[in-house]
């Protein structure tokens, strides 16, 4: 034995910080369970709000829904699964085994991994993302007590030759480490061909600018669709409605098929407190910003990419960053912030008074040729658009 090494025999460490480390690992291991269906729910179930989205800043969901979220395809809490349940192998080997002096130094170098790992996202999150995850905190504390576990357990080993051992071993027994390494990359390489791909950047609503002509109606209102119309149809719709979703969708269309006989003109009433008084219970909580972002997008000509938008992604905009939605519409970030703290929800509340005057009870609601339909479209509009179209005089007036 050389002179100042600390043999495993003579001094057998304590055990009890290996078993208070393998309660950390398996912490972690559950709350990287928790943060996997956390991310599952939210790019599957448009309705679905965690707990832990507290607000814009303390907010889980926009962590998840970030592209940081995600790492060579796999949402980073898969990779964190993976991770956890290899310390936790790690940390019961050290805890059952009176040799440990390799497993301390397995241990160290995944604590140390760990610990650098958490503060490499904390950054992101706090400085990219602008927003934090309470389960990704729970996650980084975990890391930290479990490496101050590894230093403990290293003490009597001494932390030099504790960090010495793993690469002994790699010179002595390359073979079996290669192994080793070898299976734990295989088994890496399986979690990215079997994890069910997560939503990455293609999968965002890809808004189109419209062909057909469009703009503000004079009295207010944005327009698309016929300069001399057969119809014009002014709907008072909620991006967080599904009804709304549903003839919008539909309305699109129609527009399509007949762009010189319809126009449609929208006009904005969220069912939401935040901005709609005549609202008195909780409804549709993001309908009031998606409908000023959809206003300062209009500010920069982009209104109607922006409607396409907020129907398909209203109600997941609690978790996306503000600049994230300016990215995907092609909006200027600054000019947007600056929109939305005042400009754009005055133009929401201008449609808000606008609808109450008229009693609005639901969405949509739609005016045409001084009628009121509410709930959906009249039913004769495809009829006459396409009368209009062949060229037919269907006995009706055409709309102002």
């Amino acid at each position: 034995m050389k002179r100042g090494q600390i043999t495993d025999d003579a001094a057998p460490p304590a055990r009890w910080p290996w078993w208070v480390a393998l309660l950390f690992c398996l912490a972690g291991l559950v709350l990287s369970i928790l943060l996997e269906k956390l991310h599952f729910q939210l790019h599957n179930n448009p309705a679905f709000h965690s707990f832990c989205a507290i607000d814009r800043t303390v907010n889980c969901d926009i962590v998840a829904r970030s592209r940081f979220a995600v790492l060579f395809g796999v949402p980073v809490a898969a990779w964190g699964i993976f991770g956890y349940a290899v310390a936790s192998a790690v940390a019961l080997w050290g805890a059952l085994r009176r040799r440990s002096l390799l497993a301390v130094g397995c241990g160290l170098y995944l604590a140390f991994f760990f610990t650098v790992s958490s503060a490499a996202l904390g950054a992101v999150s706090a400085f990219l993302i602008s927003a934090v995850c309470i389960l990704c905190l729970g996650t980084y504390a975990a890391n930290i007590f479990f490496l101050i576990c590894m230093l403990i357990a290293s003490r009597r080993l001494g932390l030099r030759a504790s960090l010495a051992e793993p690469l002994r071993m790699l010179r002595q027994r390359t073979g079996r480490v290669l192994v080793t390494f070898a299976i734990l990359g295989a088994c890496a390489a399986a979690l990215m061909i079997a994890h069910p791909k997560a939503l990455d950047e293609a999968s965002r609503p890809n808004p189109i600018a419209p062909t057909l002509p469009h703009g503000i109606e004079p009295g207010g209102g944005h327009f698309i669709g016929a300069e001399k119309p057969t119809v014009t149809l002014v709907e008072y719709s909620d991006y967080e409605c599904p009804y709304c979703r549903q003839a919008h969708t539909q309305l699109r269309t129609l527009l399509e098929r007949f762009p010189t006989q319809l126009r449609l003109v929208h006009r904005h009433y969220p069912l939401d407190q935040s901005c709609n008084s005549s609202i008195k219970a909780p409804m549709h909580q993001n309908a009031c910003f998606a409908a000023t972002i959809a206003e300062c997008a209009g500010r920069q000509d982009r209104f109607w990419q922006a409607n396409d938008y907020m129907f398909a992604e209203a109600r997941m905009l609690h978790s996306r960053p503000n600049r994230e939605i300016a990215r995907d519409l092609g909006l200027d970030p600054a000019a947007l912030e600056a929109c939305l703290r005042e400009e754009g929800p005055r133009s929401v509340a201008l449609d808000v008074d606008e609808g109450n005057k008229l009693d609005i009870q639901g969405t949509p609601t739609f005016f045409t040729e001084g009628k009121r339909y509410t709930g959906t479209y009249p039913p004769w509009l495809p009829s006459r658009l396409q009368n209009a179209a062949a060229g037919v005089d269907s006995g009706a007036k055409a709309a102002p």
